[in-house]
């Protein structure tokens, strides 16, 4: 089964039931593992603490985790392993997922243009 890795504006679209997600996206994650980063979380309270990103309430966590989620923590691996990206991209929980992705041999799912742009094997449109 392949196993991807949710960029964050479509974890967020999930929990908050976007109508940007789609039909096809929903299939997707419906038929395969999905792992849900540490970043993402940490990107969208950093977001929501500046009051740019609305959140439901409760514990994100909790309802990831009901959803079936796989929560990855970022290991020191991880952050070690930007260092060896060899593409320009300036956000830095994007450069981030990457490298887990890559790191646990994982798909990164994403509608970022800047990230599906750089033609990485490890990234599809979602």
């Amino acid at each position: 089964m392949k196993r991807y890795l949710l960029d964050t504006h479509l974890v967020y679209w999930w929990m908050t039931a976007d109508a940007r997600l789609g039909k096809a996206t929903r299939r997707i994650i419906a038929r395969h593992e999905m792992v849900v980063s540490s970043a993402s979380v940490w990107e969208m309270v950093l977001k929501n603490a500046s009051g740019r990103l609305p959140l439901p309430r409760g514990s994100l966590i909790d309802s990831l985790e009901a959803d079936g989620f796989v929560l990855l923590p970022i290991l020191p691996r991880h952050v070690e392993a930007v260092r060896g990206l060899n593409f320009p991209h300036p956000d830095p929980f994007d450069r981030l997922l990457v490298a887990q992705a890559v790191d646990e041999r994982l798909t990164l799912l994403t509608r970022d243009a800047a990230i599906l742009a750089l033609g990485l094997d490890c990234v599809t449109e979602g």
